[in-house]
């Protein structure tokens, strides 16, 4: 029982550790198109995290659907038309573009 109490400090400070550490993230960019206040306008992610369903119009201050993506990251992007990125997805290789309009990106 001693030798399990003795054990649990430094696994207790190991977890700490890897819980503290940034999440993975795509590097490059990934660029696309939309529209706010009628104006066609050019946005961009970089260094996107790796996992997490973004809205790509939101993160810029728009709303609606972008379109003309382009994925310069080093991780497959997985393009979605719902705001959940629960529906099935359209995956955009790193280097690849794709002109459909679409709502939400993930990324790894």
């Amino acid at each position: 029982m001693r030798l399990a109490h003795h054990a649990a400090a430094p696994l207790a400070a190991l977890l700490i550790l890897a819980a503290s550490q940034p999440a993975e993230a795509a590097r490059g960019a990934f660029t696309f198109r939309f529209t706010a206040a009628g104006q066609s306008r050019a946005g961009a992610l970089d260094n996107p995290a790796d996992g997490v369903c973004i809205d790509v119009t939101a993160s810029m201050g728009g709303s609606g659907r972008a379109r003309a993506a382009r994925n310069t990251t080093d991780r497959t992007a997985t393009l979605y038309m719902s705001i959940d990125c629960e529906d099935d997805g359209v995956v955009l290789r790193p280097g690849a573009r794709r002109s459909a309009e679409f709502k939400t990106v993930r990324f790894g």
